[in-house]
């Protein structure tokens, strides 16, 4: 090893920098990704560092740190991309269809396999609130989009009324499917998604749909 060489990493995990069009550039950083999500799953946000991240992924610190400026904005990407990104949620022609088409697309980034991932990201946002901050922001909070696209489609259909109400969708589709993850165990399938479309969701979009204002306690009770 020259004398130059960080301890700890061998000769051929200090990459020369990937040429215009390389394939190594977006191989690379995915294999650095997946280390810090590994590490996450294992050790927690507070005890991943970010030479272990590039300790597994076979790159040098400097390398991670041309990309990301410290393990929060490092963390926040990978997650980002953990799962399929949709641009716009699937139109089916009825709400029931694009409800059910939109948790099986979501079932590709929270299948059973990465159950100790998303466990480990709920942990590190208890723990860690300048990363909570930052998930909710650019990963939870940019997701609003989809609940508030179904819910427009089904308006303009006549299927449901002016004032229904996105957050809906956004607050209870993922927490069904999150606690089927984490606490039942039991599997993400079509059954479970005609449930949560025909029993849950469409009903309370409904609802929300002819809800007025809704008293205060203290008017409910003077």
């Amino acid at each position: 090893m020259s004398p130059h060489e960080p301890a700890g990493l061998s000769a051929d995990v200090l990459e020369e920098p990937a040429t215009p069009g390389s394939s190594r550039g977006p191989a690379r950083e995915s294999a650095i990704c997946a280390a810090a999500l590994e590490l996450l799953a294992e050790v927690g946000y507070d005890k991943m560092s970010m030479d272990a991240v590039a300790s597994r992924a076979r790159a040098s610190k400097a390398t991670i740190y041309r990309r990301w400026p410290g393990k929060r904005e490092l963390v926040v990407h990978a997650i980002r991309c953990r799962g399929p990104q949709a641009v716009e949620p699937p139109d089916t022609g009825t709400l029931r269809g694009d409800i059910i088409a939109t948790l099986r697309f979501a079932r590709e980034g929270i299948g059973s396999e990465d159950v100790a991932l998303l466990a480990g990201v709920l942990r590190a946002m208890r723990g860690a609130p300048e990363l909570a901050d930052t998930l909710r922001q650019q990963v939870l909070v940019d997701k609003r989009h989809v609940g508030a696209t179904i819910v427009r489609r089904a308006i303009e259909r006549g299927e449901l009324g002016p004032n229904a109400d996105p957050s809906v969708f956004h607050e209870v589709a993922p927490a069904l499917m999150f606690f089927r993850v984490l606490v039942t165990g039991e599997p993400i399938d079509d059954e479970f998604f005609a449930h949560v479309a025909d029993d849950v969701l469409i009903p309370l979009l409904a609802c929300s749909s002819t809800r007025t204002t809704v008293p205060s306690a203290r008017q409910e009770t003077s």
